[in-house]
């Protein structure tokens, strides 16, 4: 499956596509809907935090915590602990434990909050 992110005037859009066949289109987070298991990266994870959190000046490759990659959402210890998301740090600020900037807290929907969780239960993998 292939991601591409496309920025225009001021919109991300993110189109999934497999192959050579069309995808995909997110264009806000709440076009993505989770499913109840067998949570995906690509498909799930990855849109879902190119939507609402990897910007310039919150948590893009330059920022201090990134979470543009898979690799980097476990270069910030804690930040994603597999199998544990009640004790994963991601986990903790998507379900309002710990504080963070409202700016992207209203476009996130509860299923959002248990498709990730779901994610991190099922060992975070990049798939």
């Amino acid at each position: 499956m292939k991601v591409k992110v496309i920025s225009r005037f001021g919109a991300v859009v993110i189109l999934l596509s497999t192959g050579c066949q069309e995808g995909i289109v997110y264009r806000q987070p709440q076009d993505i809907v989770f499913p109840d298991s067998n949570v995906s990266y690509s498909r799930h994870v990855e849109p879902f935090l190119r939507l609402t959190c990897t910007f310039s000046g919150c948590h893009s490759a330059s920022d201090r915590i990134p979470l543009d990659s898979y690799v980097a959402l476990f270069q910030t210890p804690g930040l994603v602990i597999v199998g544990h998301p009640e004790r994963s740090r991601l986990n903790q600020v998507l379900d309002g434990q710990l504080a963070h900037p409202p700016v992207f807290q209203h476009r996130i929907t509860d299923n959002h909050r248990r498709g990730m969780a779901q994610w991190v239960r099922e060992g975070a993998l990049n798939n």
